[in-house]
């Protein structure tokens, strides 16, 4: 009988840990995402598996973390699970100052 215990719950735990939804393919996130899009000056939005939003814009020459700040609410009325949100140079994935393979971060702000 402890046999079939340990291996139900053992079953059990190697489940679940394999049920980690990915951030990009939450419904939630994927809803809030379309609304990103809308925004006048989104050109290009994604929502990462590591659960961060890279949103690109037109550098204006500008800090953009008010923006992205703002975006975090956008999320939050969505019920998203996105809790980081980067804004990126459009364009800019080749850029030799380019913050990773999104482009050259231009802000950013930790959503609560």
């Amino acid at each position: 009988m402890k046999n079939i215990i340990l291996a139900t719950t053992t079953a059990l735990v190697i489940f679940s840990c394999g049920t980690a939804e990915n951030p990009a393919t939450n419904p939630n996130n994927q809803e809030a995402l379309t609304e990103v899009k809308k925004e006048p000056k989104i050109k290009d939005a994604v929502i990462t598996e590591a659960n961060v939003l890279y949103a690109a814009v037109d550098d204006d020459g500008t800090r953009r973390d008010g923006y992205a700040q703002y975006l975090c609410q956008v999320l939050a009325e969505h019920n998203s699970t996105v809790n980081w949100i980067k804004v990126v140079k459009y364009g800019s994935s080749n850029d030799p100052k380019a913050d990773n393979a999104y482009g050259v971060l231009l802000g950013e702000a930790h959503c609560n």
